[in-house]
Parts: C-alpha cells; structure tokens; sequence
C-alpha cells in the first residue's frame, strides 16, 4: 500500500508541464516590470529565450548624454544610443540651473550656484537632495572661497578681486565629482564628493532625514582626482595613482593608504573604474622617441597583500565606457551593436590629433580601443559645429524605482 503514493507522485510529475513556457507572454512582461533590482532582471533573463524576450536588453543600452542649456526652463536633453546610432531627447526641467558632477548607477549628481547637490535618474525624473553644503567644504580645498550675503564668492586668479562664483566654476571650487555606492533610492546608498584641490572627502548618507556631510582625512599626501566604489569600499586616488581605501558604511569611517604602490611606467590615466571587484586603469601610454600613443587597460586587486598593475588583454565580453568629462567608468556585458573587449572613450578632439584616422575629421569622436592589442579606431558621432563641448557623460540607465520597473527609455 506504501507504494502507491510514490506512483501516484511519479505520474503525476511525469504529466507536468514546464510552467516557464506555458504562461501567457503578457503575464512575463507583467511580471519582469515588477523585478526589484537590476541583479533580479540578469537572473529574469538567464532562465530561458522566451523570459528574455520579456524583457528585452535593449532596455538597458547605455547612452552619452550631450550639452545641454542649464537656462532652458524645460531643460531639454539629447541622448546618443551607441547602439543604433540615434539621438533621443528628453524633458528634464530638474537640470534648469545646474551642471552635471556625477554618473553613477543610472543617477546623475547635479550641482547649483548655491553648491546644493541633487540626485537625478534622468529615466524615471526621481530626484533626491543632498545635504546641505557650508563652509567647511571651502575650508579644506586649496581654492579660497567664502559666503558673502548668502553667495559663494573668491578671488579672481588674475588681480585677486572677489567675484561671484557661478554654475560653470561649481567643479572647479567645490565638487569636482560625486560618486554613489549604490542607486539613490535603494534605502542604503553613500554619497561621497570629490573636493576640488582637496586630500580630503566628503560623504553622506542618502535619503536621511537630518542628514550632513562629514568629512574625511584620506591620508593621502596629493590631492584627489577621482574616486570609485568596489568591494563596499571607496577608493580615494591621486593623480599619480596612489590609493586610500575609505570605509565609511560604519559607525567609525576609516581610511587606509595603500603602501608602496605605483602606476605602470610611462601611462597617463585616463578613467578609473571597478569590474568585478576589481581596480581597473584605462590610460595612454606614449611610444618612446614618439609623439604617437596607444592606450591600454590595466587591473589590480588593490586588497590584495601586494596589490600591482597588470595589463589586460582579454575582458571577455565585457564593454568599457569612459570619457574625459568624469574620471569615474562604466562596465557592462555587450550588447548588440557594441564591441566587446573594448573600451569606448569619449574625450577631446585633441587627445587624437597624433592619429592619422582621426586628426582630420571635423566631428566630435568616440574612441574604440581593442583591448587585446591596444589599437583604436574612431566613430563619428556628432558635427562639431563652433567648438561645440564634448559630451558630458555615459549614463547606464537604471530604471528601478521604489521596487517598479518603468520602461520609459525610446
């Protein structure tokens, strides 16, 4: 008699149907737009072609975002789709009177006269505030700024007269860059400042009531020019590469340099940023007896014991995004129309001028370098009419927000 449940059991698991591919594809859709995260949507979409078809990649294509008028009321922005080759715009009237200092996790750091910091995710237009700003931010910078009746003013670097700070000085006196652990509206984000001419930065916590910046001492002996996030961890770096591992998700921030440690020979770092737990360098490196560059890629497991650079030659297919604008980069797997073991840099028509295929085109370029054996080729993108400015930042779009997936990218 014991037997029969067991039979009963194996027929009926032999009449089960895959209930992955029965269900209507309307429920799917229904279903991957409620996902929380962007690591749930990978999960969603390596089960099977028909869950992946659900939720289409496309969705999450990086785009370059271009100049834009901080004075334009409506603050219209153009995107560039690397993919298909398309501009796309968008209404996002939280830009009106602000520059962009920050890209990161599909947010944008924003940065006004006042040097008031705002979150921006430019596909959902959630936006959140950032502690206020004082005094203390001026105190450390090597810049002398000071508040005179409730505006920022300093020195003019010529005759020493007092002027008013405006939006387009904002990086150079105070934030230069501000980077996100996390996106802003995942309830455990740190905010953390790049301080213009400063060995020291600022961080807080994002999205709490009553919340300010505290300052921190990286022990660093040059001023700090970017900052990325890995493993929990900020890493404060100078221009010639020495490192400060900042903790500050405790109670106690801490920050450790890191002991005998130097970039390659002869690079000239161009983006920082973190692939799977890893430091990685994209960098230039002149030829000697040569005007002519190539660029390369490097990693380092800055926790390791003895941490040290080494050149990479195969990133799988992992797509690089950096430009000149930030120091901070973005890294992905490839999506159709990207080339994968590859870094896309979006710099300065100059930094090409010693390229043949690259000094005599009159548009502005993106730089395709192959990882494997460091040679670049350039992609037209944009006219470049009256010294028109470079464009401002990739954005990897993150269009999660509190725990819903809008799809709202054209």
């Amino acid at each position: 008699m014991a037997a029969q449940p067991c039979r009963r059991s194996q027929r009926l698991l032999e009449q089960k149907q895959d209930w992955s591919t029965i269900l209507p594809h309307e429920l799917w859709e229904l279903i991957s737009k409620r996902l929380p995260s962007g690591h749930d949507a990978s999960n969603f979409r390596s089960m099977c072609r028909l869950w992946r078809d659900a939720l289409p990649f496309t969705e999450f294509e990086p785009v370059l975002m271009l100049p834009f008028d901080p004075e334009s009321p409506d603050g219209v922005v153009t995107f560039y789709r690397l993919t298909d080759g398309e501009f796309f715009t968008k209404d996002l009237p939280a830009l009106h009177g602000k520059e962009v200092c920050g890209s990161s996790h599909g947010w944008l750091a924003l940065v006004d006269e006042a040097a008031c910091l705002t979150l921006l995710n430019p596909f959902t237009n959630a936006t959140v505030d950032l502690p206020p700003t004082d005094e203390r931010f001026a105190l450390v910078s090597m810049r002398t700024v000071i508040m005179l009746d409730g505006r920022w003013v300093h020195p003019s670097p010529s005759d020493g007269v007092l002027r008013e700070t405006k939006l387009g000085d904002m990086r150079e006196v105070f934030f230069h860059e501000v980077v996100l652990s996390s996106p802003a509206d995942s309830g455990n984000c740190i905010a953390m400042a790049l301080l213009t001419e400063s060995s020291e930065v600022a961080f807080c916590r994002v999205g709490v009531a009553g919340g300010s910046w505290t300052l921190l001492n990286t022990g660093l002996k040059q001023d700090i020019s970017c900052i990325v996030h890995c493993r929990s961890r900020f890493l404060a770096i100078t221009h010639d590469g020495q490192i400060s591992i900042c903790n500050v998700g405790g109670a106690t921030p801490t920050a450790r340099p890191v002991q005998s440690f130097d970039l390659p020979k002869q690079v000239n770092p161009l983006s920082y940023l973190q692939v799977n737990g890893e430091l990685h360098l994209v960098c230039t490196v002149v030829q000697p007896g040569s005007t002519t560059y190539s660029t390369r890629l490097y990693r380092c497991n800055v926790f390791a014991r003895k941490p040290v650079w080494s050149r990479v030659r195969n990133a799988g297919d992992l797509t690089l995004l950096t430009s000149h604008n930030l120091a901070v980069g973005h890294a992905g797997g490839s999506v159709s129309g990207l080339k994968k073991n590859s870094v896309y840099y979006s710099g300065h028509l100059s930094g090409c001028i010693h390229h043949d295929g690259c000094k005599h085109n009159p548009n502005h370029v993106l730089e395709i370098i192959n990882v494997a054996n460091g040679k670049s080729e350039w992609l037209p993108y944009r006219q470049n009419t009256q010294g028109s400015p470079e464009a401002i930042c990739w954005i990897m779009p993150n269009p999660w927000t509190q725990g819903l997936l809008r799809l709202v990218i054209p």
